[in-house]
């Protein structure tokens, strides 16, 4: 007889910033417009922002200590994105519960989330991404043939409330930027030279948001006219999209599923980005932003765009319509009700 599932346990916290952290707050807000009870049970004494636990406080999700796994019980499921601990903790937390769900928001597999598949303690997979799993599945599978062991893609929400859509941004000079967290992989070498080449009508104003030592040392220095800020509480991320008419982001690394994609979309920078990973599902090239295979491709699609502002709009316009038909609510909820059936029968 198939069960429901009431209620839902996070090891992890939710941030405004950052890939899993942002995605996790996304979907706590779509869980709890379910009517799903959700329990956060953070990794960390760090955790949190005031702000987010006020908001957490506000939608009704409890938060425990930090790694208190005597809350559950045999029956809950807890789940982790892409949380490094989680997987260290895992067999403490299946003393209490074997419903355990990871989701991995890379391309690739973590050393001890191979481990965890070889021991079993993984229930069950969670990707945002299809052509992750069929990469990823077999190689698992391959590790544990235990066909209790479940596979599952889902639709992840995103909140385009957040990032409203910006009409107007200044004239005078061409703003532009790139985005992510301070990881140097996330800096493709030649990411000042891409800059220093393409060409504007006006003079150029960059903002590069998520940039430190590391990336310092990857790159070199930004030029006078880039201006750096090292995370969201020097530059928050709807500053940063009101500076940018385009996001022009070369990286080292292939992207799984990009939240910076949904912010800029629905914000209205265009995305010029790296022809691979989840860039070429979320962008239609040519029509919603620009997929690069190299970096003569993005000087030239960065120029294109810089001299052909009714061009930049409308395709800001139809990337705005794309990412509601991505990250809408919906197609969401419709997903993780088919997620939870899943869960709420997984064994005990």
């Amino acid at each position: 007889m198939s069960r429901t599932l009431k209620r839902l346990f996070v090891n992890g916290f939710p941030g405004y910033y950052g890939g899993a952290g942002t995605e996790l707050h996304h979907q706590i807000i779509v869980w709890r417009q379910m009517g799903m009870e959700v329990h956060l049970i953070p990794t960390g004494d760090g955790f949190g922002q005031e702000t987010m636990l006020l908001e957490m406080a506000a939608r009704g999700v409890t938060v425990h200590a930090p790694g208190d796994w005597s809350v559950l019980e045999a029956e809950d499921v807890i789940i982790s994105f892409c949380n490094g601990e989680f997987l260290e903790n895992l067999p403490e937390i299946r003393k209490r519960t074997k419903r355990t769900v990871f989701v991995n928001c890379m391309t690739w597999l973590f050393q001890k989330e191979r481990q965890r598949m070889e021991e079993g303690q993984i229930a069950l997979f969670l990707y945002q991404n299809e052509e992750v799993r069929q990469k990823n599945m077999p190689v698992l599978k391959s590790l544990n043939d235990d066909p209790a062991i479940r596979f599952m893609t889902f639709k992840p929400y995103f909140h385009n409330e957040s990032f409203p859509f910006i009409y107007e941004r200044a004239d005078e000079f061409f703003g532009c930027g790139r985005i992510s967290r301070q990881d140097a992989d996330k800096f493709a070498r030649n990411t000042l030279r891409i800059y220093e080449y393409f060409v504007a009508p006006v003079f150029k104003r960059a903002l590069f948001l998520g940039f430190g030592q590391r990336s310092r040392q990857k790159i070199g220095k930004p030029y006078s006219w880039i201006r750096t800020a090292a995370n969201q509480k020097e530059v928050s991320q709807q500053e940063f999209y009101r500076h940018c008419k385009i996001v022009l982001q070369p990286t080292d690394t292939t992207e799984n599923w990009p939240r910076v994609g949904f912010e800029a979309m629905a914000s209205g920078s265009v995305l010029i980005v790296d022809n691979r990973g989840g860039w070429r599902q979320m962008v239609e090239h040519g029509k919603t932003g620009w997929l690069c295979d190299h970096e003569r491709d993005f000087i030239f699609y960065a120029s294109k765009m810089a001299y052909e502002p009714r061009l930049r709009e409308d395709m800001a316009e139809a990337a705005r319509e794309r990412c509601l038909n991505l990250g809408g609510l919906a197609a969401s909820m419709e997903s993780w009700e088919e997620v939870f059936e899943t869960m709420a029968n997984l064994p005990e």
